[in-house]
């Protein structure tokens, strides 16, 4: 599955990239991190994290197409 290109449950754009680990970013990423184009998570990965999350409405999609509120599953 593509990343969306805005929240299927909200509509609010744009849908965030979740960036796991210890990033390093430059100016230009730091102003997508500001945007919300691009959300941190922590450096704990396990074989079912989120791909991709709203900054608005807090909900998150895999990959695969799952969908889970700001309150479910992983990161609730």
């Amino acid at each position: 599955m593509r990343k969306p290109r805005r929240c299927p449950a909200c509509k609010h754009r744009p849908f965030a990239t979740i960036v796991y680990g210890m990033p390093y970013f430059d100016g230009a990423e730091r102003c997508d991190v500001e945007a919300g184009r691009i959300l941190l998570a922590g450096c704990v990965l396990t074989d079912d994290d989120p791909a991709w999350a709203c900054a608005a409405c807090g909900i998150r999609m895999w990959r695969d197409g799952r969908i889970a509120g700001p309150d479910e599953g992983p990161f609730g």
